[in-house]
């Protein structure tokens, strides 16, 4: 693998996690269409840090607001935090326990349905009233844990179901979006820490095309993150379905 084709993994990878058209399903396509081997999965791990160090970044000053407060015994803190946790516990345990499985989804035939559902979620937020009728809940944050658990499926976005999710459950659209990206910390992090024990051996990529990959797909998250909440506030969030509806009939019918 060249430079050219690090930085355009490290591209799609900052566009793709945080948009809700997701990320493996294009890393998927994007290899197969580019003709782009990653040369086993050191490069993935390096891409998901990327996009994990974009959020860290982009919501510095609310994550150590929380952190803070909830270290000194602000009730609302603790709890949000809780709700990440308990968000966080069925895609930790379907990853950690089901990883082999969920390595069979990885074919194109699977992507490309999987997209097409995705596209179906997204489009299901335009028939949402503007009004949202609840606030964030443990029972809430768990159904939106669950559905996140469907985002191991290639095609599937984290942040499209997540966020598609908490909307229908009633949730504003900037708390919905703001949620969804503070539980891709520990996503990310614990999906690297996975991948990382999958590695057997070290890959002769050149420090060069790590670094490359890192940055693009920090630079291109940051940007990303802060253009989404802008539509999300706008109630187009459904505008992605069109995308991935698009996508996967096209994919479907040029590798028929």
């Amino acid at each position: 693998m060249n430079i050219f084709e690090s930085i355009i993994l490290g591209i799609i990878q900052g566009l793709t996690e945080f948009l809700p058209i997701s990320s493996s399903g294009h890393l998927v396509l994007g290899q197969y269409f580019l003709g782009i081997n990653l040369d086993g999965i050191l490069l993935e791990v390096v891409l998901h840090l990327g996009t994990l160090f974009a959020i860290l970044i982009y919501y510095k000053d609310d994550l150590k607001e929380i952190v803070l407060q909830a270290i000194q015994g602000d009730i609302d803190k603790q709890k949000y935090v809780l709700y990440i946790i308990i968000a966080s516990i069925p895609i930790g345990y379907i990853g950690l326990f089901y990883g082999d499985f969920i390595e069979g989804f990885f074919i194109l035939s699977i992507v490309i349905l999987a997209l097409f559902i995705n596209g179906l979620i997204l489009a299901s937020t335009f028939f949402l009233s503007n009004y949202s009728i609840r606030k964030l809940t443990f029972k809430i944050a768990f159904l939106i844990g669950i559905a996140q658990s469907f985002a191991l499926i290639p095609g599937i976005s984290r942040s499209g179901i997540t966020i598609s999710i908490a909307l229908i459950l009633g949730l504003k659209h900037i708390e919905a979006a703001k949620f969804s990206f503070f539980l891709a910390i520990p996503g990310l992090f614990g999906a690297g820490i996975i991948q990382i024990m999958n590695i057997e051996n070290i890959n002769n990529l050149p420090f060069a095309n790590l670094a490359l990959g890192f940055i693009f797909s920090s630079l291109v998250g940051y940007f990303v993150i802060d253009w989404l909440l802008k539509v999300i506030s706008k109630g187009r969030f459904y505008y992605f379905s069109f995308y991935c509806i698009f996508l996967s009939i096209i994919s479907s019918l040029y590798i028929h």
